[in-house]
């Protein structure tokens, strides 16, 4: 059947999307590879997530938003771990996933962008008062693929973290599976909207950082394409290994930057030069 071939190339090291594109699977296989991927990744992240508020561990990324700390930091990813929310929590920096509320938030970007503003100031005008508002520095996060605390719950996308702590409703988990779907199921809620902002601000991004970004989603990365090779905006790939999607777009660019690994050495180049440093 449809899993046992999935099966047969996972044991054979193939990965996952090339294992769902090779043998497409049927709804009900779908929901449980939603189950057990979800499942999991947040297993790992509960992992992580401890040793990390514990002082066990660092996580990378903690050290890029509290550089920026005193911006505003758009983060767009495809990733379903919550790392970034725990380093903003460490850091007591806002995090804008795009949902509003407490203990069982619900999807609504305006009112998510509201909880980051603020009341700078009142002044008179014309003899009324009037309010200065102001947007506090935060983290501004794009999860196009969702996330292991996002659930379709009572017919509402919801992000509640103790649904992943009581381990239920991991049928209802929104998360986008790798494979051919994930270009389809892109565009339905909530991900069509969540797509959209995130466009909007590769459109207004003045330069990019990718980390281990291997150019492989048609569906997240033509505007981003687009500013780097027909804007010429200022760009920087940092990743182990660069795909080869990544090194067309470097000899595109000349504005475009790679930093990845060889053997034990770190390759810094560009369309013009390559630099080797031991």
């Amino acid at each position: 059947d449809e899993w046992r071939e999935i099966s047969n190339d996972l044991r054979k090291n193939v990965d996952l999307e090339t294992a769902l594109n090779k043998t497409p699977p049927d709804e009900k296989l779908i929901k449980e590879i939603i189950r057990i991927v979800g499942g999991c990744i947040s297993e790992k992240d509960r992992e992580v997530r401890d040793w990390y508020l514990n002082g066990q561990m660092k996580i990378p990324v903690e050290q890029l938003i509290n550089y920026y700390r005193s911006e505003i930091l758009t983060i767009i990813t495809p990733n379903y771990d919550c790392l970034v929310e725990y380093c903003c929590d460490e850091l007591k920096i806002h995090c804008n996933t795009g949902f509003a509320g407490y203990f069982r938030k619900t999807l609504d970007f305006e009112k998510a962008e509201r909880e980051a503003e603020y009341v700078d100031k009142t002044v008179i005008v014309r003899g009324k008062r009037r309010r200065i508002e102001k947007t506090t520095p935060h983290v501004k996060l794009f999860k196009v693929h969702g996330s292991i605390d996002w659930y379709d719950f009572n017919n509402s996308t919801v992000s509640d973290i103790f649904l992943i702590e009581s381990g239920r409703y991991e049928d209802k988990r929104l998360i986008i599976i790798p494979g051919y779907r994930k270009y389809s199921d892109a565009f339905h809620k909530p991900y069509r909207e969540l797509i959209q902002k995130a466009d909007n601000s590769l459109r207004s991004g003045r330069s990019f950082l990718m980390i281990g970004y291997g150019f492989n989603d048609d569906h997240l990365q033509e505007i981003l394409v687009k500013r780097l090779k027909e804007d010429e905006k200022p760009g920087i790939i940092i990743t182990k290994e660069l795909s080869e999607k990544a090194k067309e777009l470097l000899s595109d660019c000349p504005k475009l930057w790679g930093i990845s690994q060889k053997n034990s050495s770190t390759v810094i180049r560009n369309k013009d030069i390559e630099y080797e440093i031991p």
